[in-house]
């Protein structure tokens, strides 16, 4: 018997069409709380999953991106989602089933602000802010005062997310990583899928580089104006918009 992994749903479960949202490190399904409501509109099922590790869910056998994507084959074999988007290490987790993704079927790919590389000096900088986040404890109210274009509802989900996963989340998923090097799986893409990169507002300096995606071939790079890595809270729409492209065009 195969077990499926804990999920949140949107949409009618009759819906004919169908999307797959994969959150990022220490967060849970519910950080695409609108993306997901706005695809449920558009006549989705709108299926994400909370990683191993995340949301009271125990740690697999270890922490490589893979196993995540692993964990997750159930749903995928249960179905075929002509949306697939991920956040951070989500979309990473995405990039890791990109092989197990329909080769002819038509998927439009969304991927938010991916770390697709990281030097051991970056790596550990990465691991310290995210460990400090963790730490901090902040409220709701914190979030909002640092984040001012976040609702209340994303900044209750982001504490939800960091509090019901596990501390260690940024040691173990950095650390288990390493070196930090996923570029080499966008060859993987199936044909027949788009793909979009949504990219932070380059003015604040994140990890992904405008460059680092343009090189590649039949990529779409977009970055958001105004984005931090956050980019469901403060621009969902654009995240629809995107997916939506992919499958119109």
């Amino acid at each position: 018997m195969t077990t499926v992994p804990s999920a949140s749903q949107w949409g009618s479960p009759t819906a004919s069409k169908r999307a797959f949202l994969i959150h990022g490190l220490n967060s849970s399904s519910h950080t695409f709380h609108r993306v997901a409501s706005a695809l449920a509109a558009k006549g989705y099922l709108v299926v994400a999953p909370n990683l191993l590790g995340h949301a009271l869910r125990k740690p697999g056998v270890d922490f490589h991106v893979q196993t995540l994507a692993d964990d997750l084959l159930p749903y995928l074999q249960a179905a075929e989602y002509d949306i697939v988007i991920g956040h951070s290490m989500g979309a990473l987790v995405v990039l890791s089933l990109f092989k197990y993704l329909p080769k002819t079927k038509p998927t439009s790919i969304v991927l938010i602000d991916p770390t697709l590389e990281l030097t051991a000096e970056q790596a550990v900088d990465g691991r310290a802010r995210f460990s400090s986040d963790v730490r901090a404890n902040h409220t709701a109210e914190d979030y909002m005062a640092l984040n001012p274009l976040w609702t209340r509802e994303d900044a209750i989900w982001r504490v939800l997310g960091t509090h019901i996963g596990r501390s260690t989340n940024p040691d173990d998923h950095i650390d288990g990583n390493m070196p930090w090097s996923f570029s080499h799986l966008i060859a993987d893409k199936p044909a027949a899928a788009a793909l979009t990169v949504l990219i932070q507002d380059l003015r604040f300096n994140g990890a992904l580089k405008l460059e680092s995606v343009a090189k590649f071939k039949d990529i779409r790079a977009v970055v958001v104006p105004n984005a931090s890595h956050w980019i469901q809270y403060e621009f969902p729409e654009v995240i629809v918009e995107e997916a939506l492209r992919n499958i119109e065009e």
